[in-house]
């Protein structure tokens, strides 16, 4: 004869089982998800093309000036 001959523990031990593995799947979907996200933030603080636009706008803004100066030293000789 089994040890637990009612059925309630078999029935509470397959409970606990059952929940065990729901735990393993949620903690499974967490760290996929946590994975997901640092994927995502490493896209989102790519900046590098705006710096790089900003860098040549510059650049462009700086060349325009010298020879705009160029320019007005030529003309008020």
């Amino acid at each position: 004869m089994s040890r637990t001959s009612s059925g309630k523990k078999k029935y509470e031990g397959r409970l606990r089982k059952l929940e065990k593995e729901e735990e393993k799947k949620r903690e499974e979907q967490r760290r996929l998800e946590k994975i997901e996200d640092e994927k995502w933030m490493v896209g989102a603080k790519d900046t590098k093309k705006e710096e790089e636009a900003k860098k040549k706008e510059a650049e462009k803004e700086r060349l325009k000036k010298e020879r705009q100066a160029a320019y007005d030293q030529e003309n008020h000789k």
